[in-house]
């Protein structure tokens, strides 16, 4: 499993709203891993644009086998995990202590093992619960909803800087007896956006070569 600093070496502009010094940024630091994870956010509403820019409505929409899902439904069903995740993320990060200093952040045993389910390209496939499964067809309303979903989830981890945000947990949305703490959770979130983003390109590609 790679390495969450290894991920993405850019220190995007939004550090500036946080309470460290961007010279005193260290790799192993939380400043690092928030704003790596930022940038990691960033990166997958980028790469979405960039997979449905000029493509037709058929192409987003159409599925290209009766068991995988169109490149609308990834993005619904990436909209709803993140909206389903954000609630309790904000009530965690609300009870989080300051820390002491800026030390790196944890993962936990649990989150890591998750991730390294969730990065692609994926063997284990699991089944949407209903709450969390497609249900928008129309690519626009769904687009619109997975821009909205990424803008409240990069400010939920703005509004973690200089918190403990590894020491309180948070719920899993899937499986009730399940908890990570809140730094796992906003790396699940983002192996999650890789995973279906994958996905997407895996869609279009087959779309793409049935008009060979």
């Amino acid at each position: 499993m790679r390495a969450l600093e290894g991920l993405s070496e850019k220190i995007p502009l939004a550090i500036k709203r946080f309470p460290f010094g961007v010279a005193a940024t260290q790799h192993r630091s939380s400043t690092f891993q928030l704003s790596s994870l930022l940038e990691q956010f960033h990166r997958a509403t980028r790469e979405a644009n960039k997979l449905v820019l000029g493509r037709s409505a058929d192409d987003l929409t159409n599925r290209w086998a009766s068991s995988s899902w169109s490149v609308t439904e990834c993005l619904d069903h990436l909209a709803r995990t993140s909206l389903s995740f954000l609630p309790s993320i904000s009530r965690a990060v609300a009870t989080a202590s300051e820390l002491n200093s800026n030390r790196p952040l944890r993962t936990g045993a649990i989150a890591l093992l998750l991730i390294r389910n969730l990065e692609p390209p994926y063997r284990l496939r699991y089944k949407a619960i209903p709450q969390l499964a497609p249900q928008e067809t129309d690519f626009e309303a769904a687009w619109s909803n997975f821009k909205k979903s990424q803008s409240q989830l990069s400010e939920a981890v703005r509004s973690a800087a200089g918190l403990a945000i590894d020491k309180v947990r948070v719920q899993c949305p899937v499986y009730a007896r399940m908890t990570y703490n809140v730094y796992g959770a906003f790396r699940m979130l983002a192996a999650h956006q890789r995973r279906h983003l994958w996905q997407m390109q895996q869609v279009l590609s087959v779309l793409d070569g049935k008009r060979r």
